[in-house]
């Protein structure tokens, strides 16, 4: 019995040990459910690879590569180069956040010109930097570089790489991940032209000095103020950081309660005092999109402003629906049959159907009157106001505000439709703060001032998020695609501002933090002279 007992429990063992998969399985299986997500999910997934051929080669080559020594971070930056094929910025693979790693920052901030990296700010050890350009990091040209980044995140254009760049560099985590060191040698080209290298370690601790403006803004919230600029202040000007705001926030909490902490929790890591823990008190401590535009279009009216800058420099994105009723004040009826020459297509798939709130395609199906099956494309204009409804009924919907919230704002907000709009934007111009430029361009009476976003036009769309099994590695999968610019690919891969800012427009004004509202002011004044 007892000698039973004994092979019972080797045998037992060696099953249980026999069970047991190795890191390489772990990643590779892994790696085929993502791959299996991909296909199921995005809408194109073959097309940056050329073909499913191809694909698949890709897809056998990276396998190969995994191996037990890797660590989740190296896998991580593994999937990246195969995602990097698509060109598609809202689908990438998220690094693990590691808690009890100390952070480290490097003493620089730099900013993007069409053409160059320059330095913005520093702390007091490296202010004299101000404005130099960044020519190599260890040795290796910037050129080199920018190509290195679209596969470590990938991007859409070039604004999108050196915004992945500017990322990489400035925190020694990344750094580690990217360079493989974190001691790092740059070279700049001094405001003379002069080229010189320079150790720059990460800190700890990094105190910036004050990146002073000549122009500033008493009321910065961090992510929706609005003021009157300008010699005579008469120039109304809009600063919002991300398509957010109460709004969003107050239909979150009503229809989708168990989301609304996460939307807190984004709304206040742009807003600069922290949340209470109060929700009723942090969502009426979000300043309200509807409100802040009433105020605004109210002041513009009182001092006959016929100038309005929208500032989405530092905007990457959020819920488009929100702008549509902004849109009418801006145009009027005008906006009411406009057609925007945009389209969406979208697939059905199980993360999709999971994302917007359905159990199964039966739920689906049953709420929309439809009969479409998993793997199905849904086609359809993008920003064009509903064509099935009248021009009253198309009125009051977008009089209601966003979902019914704010309407009291929309309601006695001053018409704006004769006014000159100025668009700031940057690389960091994103997702739905690019649909806010593009319809507003479309619209007219639009200029646009600054450096291309790094959102493409013509691109794969919507975050899709989902969790790989082994790992608990999570990311994100386009479940869309918008075409805006059906005949100019060129256009439609990169939005060129009207008034496109180099390195020398921004020595120009001083390397100031808001040269771009400066050269604004700047072009408004000549076109009254």
């Amino acid at each position: 019995m007892r000698k039973s007992i004994i092979i019972f429990l080797i045998l037992s063992n060696s099953i249980m040990f026999g069970q047991e998969i190795s890191k390489t399985e772990k990643y590779q299986s892994d790696f085929n459910y993502l791959t299996a997500k991909l296909i199921e999910t995005h809408p194109d997934p073959f097309l940056g690879f050329g073909g499913s051929i191809e694909f698949y080669k890709k897809k056998i080559r990276l396998n190969e590569l995994i191996t037990d020594s890797m660590t989740n971070e190296e896998f991580v930056i593994l999937l990246n180069q195969f995602l990097s094929n698509l060109d598609d910025g809202h689908t990438s693979i998220y690094f693990p956040k590691k808690e009890n790693v100390a952070k480290k920052y490097l003493p620089l901030k730099f900013k993007i010109s069409a053409d160059k990296m320059f330095v913005q700010n520093s702390t007091k050890e490296f202010i004299r930097l101000k404005g130099n350009q960044l020519i190599e990091i260890n040795k290796i040209p910037i050129s080199e570089l920018l190509i290195k980044a679209k596969s470590f995140e990938p991007s859409e254009n070039i604004s999108g790489e050196y915004y992945s760049l500017n990322k990489i560099i400035s925190k020694s985590q990344l750094c580690q991940k990217f360079f493989g060191t974190t001691k790092l040698e740059f070279t700049f080209s001094s405001n003379e032209g002069n080229l010189f290298s320079l150790d720059i370690p990460f800190q700890q601790q990094v105190e910036f000095t004050p990146d002073n403006s000549n122009i500033e803004f008493k009321n910065d919230n961090g992510l929706l103020y609005w003021s009157l600029i300008g010699e005579n202040k008469n120039v109304g000007y809009l600063a919002w950081n991300s398509i957010l705001s109460r709004e969003v926030l107050e239909n979150t909490f009503k229809n989708s309660p168990d989301w609304i902490q996460g939307n807190l929790n984004w709304a206040y890591t742009y807003l600069k005092e922290k949340q209470s823990g109060d929700i009723e008190q942090d969502i009426l401590k979000t300043p309200s999109l509807y409100e802040q535009f009433y105020q605004l279009s109210k002041a513009m009216k009182k001092s006959n402003s016929k100038y309005l800058i929208i500032d989405l420099r530092n905007n990457s994105g959020g819920m488009t629906p929100i702008v549509r009723p902004l849109l009418y004040i801006l145009s009027g009826d005008d906006y009411l049959n406009f057609d925007f020459e945009a389209e969406m297509i979208r697939k059905i798939s199980p993360l999709y159907l999971q994302k917007i709130g359905f159990s199964d395609i039966a739920d689906f199906n049953k709420t929309y009157d439809c009969n479409y099956k998993i793997g199905d494309y849904t086609f359809g204009s993008f920003g064009n106001v509903n064509p099935n409804l009248t021009l009253e009924e198309k009125r009051e919907m977008l009089k209601r505000g966003y979902y019914g919230f704010g309407a009291e704002y929309i309601q006695k907000s001053e018409p704006l439709t004769d006014v000159q709009i100025f668009v700031l934007t940057s690389p960091q111009t994103f997702s739905a703060a690019y649909h806010f430029t593009y319809f507003l361009k479309k619209l007219g009476r639009t200029k646009l001032i600054g450096v291309a976003p790094r959102q493409a036009g013509n691109a794969f769309m919507e975050t899709t998020n989902f969790t790989l099994p082994n790992t608990g590695i999570s990311g994100s999968i386009s479940n869309s695609k918008q075409i805006l610019f059906k005949d100019d690919p060129e256009l439609g891969r990169l939005l060129k501002p009207d008034y496109e800012m180099n390195w020398d427009d921004f020595k120009y004004y001083g390397f100031d933090k808001n040269a771009e509202i400066l050269k604004t002011l700047e072009l408004i004044e000549y076109e009254n002279n």
